[in-house]
């Protein structure tokens, strides 16, 4: 089964890469193809080795063959200057089928049923990410912060993921680059490629039949209107100050209420939820009816409050869903925690320049990082040989550490021949 899914994976990265124009002039430098150039880059996010192209195309000089060739099908290796030229002309949406497919493939393997838990549907979280920044690297797409003279230039992109309460696992989607299209003169946002990444991708994905889950920023009207024009559900945060007639509202309203206690193991919990459906987004005619739900959490021992939040939904609130809706709402941090500090903190090392490039480069390093990070979670859910050698080497860091290792020293001739040599290898790591 292994070898089934991640060659189906592969083979979603294959087919879109062929399917993407060469926009290289006649005349130019041709021994490297585009898809060699991408398959090139996502290698090394995806074994998180950064000399690994080097260590690759030394291994072919010697056996005349490399595992890029053998394990993601890479018939002339670029360097990392030729890989960003390669690159650099690709528009970002082009990769955004690659996603979509690596999902069905997921799904066909059953990893995408534990998803569906709140109305047959899956909970998909948004979120803004940095993954760039520099005072003196810029292009025309970039964003820029300008304090006490300085200019601060970066790139930055809305993120999304698959994720659902009291799982570490998140599955990523494809994102929606924040950019300038017109130089300096104007600057992107976040909730207008939010806008761009529902008109893109609200057909692609209505067969997980999705509720998003987002900050306070995605809890106006326009946006939410958007979400429902494409069959989406929303589960927003929403904050009083950002909404002053709907708090007011709810304020002077009746609201239902729940209370559930319970023990923790130290101390005795109370949450209380109170709801109320049907109250008007903002004030205006045309005001969108949304749904209002509230949660405080209480430390009964020492009287504190430790958590409250507010979010507003399509969907109706009832005393039997409360308490799980408040749940699904909650894990929109997962999107934080699982997705954006994994991949600038555990080995994807978001935030390191991999290669501006002038037009595109720094974007597409970006989509196949999160190919990559999307990748290893279908992997570790469905393909039993990698989960056998993630769980013989113990912490996630030894077990990269053990696939450098293997890649190294070794030509595998195969994915799973190389997952069996993962297992047994000892490079000594702790």
């Amino acid at each position: 089964m292994g070898e089934g899914i991640f060659g189906k994976l592969l083979g979603s990265l294959e087919a879109v890469g062929e399917s993407i124009p060469d926009k290289r002039r006649v005349g130019c430098n041709l021994k490297y193809g585009l898809l060699d150039g991408i398959k090139s880059a996502f290698g090394v996010f995806f074994f998180q080795h950064p000399s690994l192209l080097d260590f690759q195309r030394a291994m072919k000089e010697r056996r005349k063959r490399s595992n890029m060739e053998t394990l993601l099908g890479v018939s002339n290796i670029p360097s990392d200057n030729q890989i960003r030229t390669l690159l650099d002309g690709i528009e970002p949406a082009s990769l955004g089928a690659v996603f979509g497919q690596t999902l069905l493939s997921a799904d066909e393997a059953g990893a995408i049923e534990p998803y569906r838990i709140l109305d047959g549907g899956v909970l998909l979280a948004l979120d803004g990410v940095w993954y760039f920044s520099s005072r003196e690297i810029h292009c025309e797409h970039c964003l820029h912060i300008t304090r006490e003279g300085t200019t601060l230039y970066y790139h930055s992109a809305v993120t999304g993921a698959i994720v659902r309460p009291g799982s570490n696992a998140v599955l990523p989607v494809m994102a929606e680059p924040i950019r300038n299209t017109d130089g300096q003169e104007k600057q992107d946002s976040e909730l207008a490629a939010g806008k761009r990444w529902l008109a893109a991708h609200g057909e692609e994905y209505k067969w997980l039949k999705v509720t998003l889950l987002g900050d306070d920023l995605y809890s106006k009207q326009p946006f939410c209107e958007a979400v429902l024009k494409q069959g989406m559900s929303f589960l927003f945060t929403c904050k009083p100050d950002s909404h002053p007639w709907l708090s007011e509202t709810v304020e002077n309203s009746y609201l239902q209420e729940k209370i559930i206690k319970k023990w923790t193991g130290s101390h005795h919990q109370t949450s209380t939820y109170r709801w109320i459906n049907g109250v008007p987004l903002r004030d205006s005619k045309d005001a969108l009816i949304v749904n209002y739900l509230y949660l405080q959490i209480r430390n009964e021992k020492t009287g504190k409050v430790g958590y409250t939040n507010g979010w507003i939904t399509d969907k109706e609130i009832t005393a039997e869903n409360v308490e799980h809706l408040a749940q699904c709402a909650r894990a929109r941090w997962k999107i934080e925690n699982e997705h954006n500090n994994v991949l600038k903190n555990r080995g994807y090392n978001l935030e390191h320049n991999f290669g501006h490039g002038k037009e595109h480069a720094c974007e597409i390093f970006l989509l196949l990082n999160l190919l990559a990070f999307q990748f290893h979670t279908i992997l570790e859910l469905c393909d039993e040989d990698y989960q056998k050698a993630r769980g013989s080497v113990g912490r996630r860091d030894s077990f990269f550490h053990h696939m450098h290792g293997a890649l190294r020293y070794a030509l595998h001739e195969s994915w799973c021949c190389f997952l069996i040599f993962v297992q047994g290898e000892d490079t000594g790591s702790g």
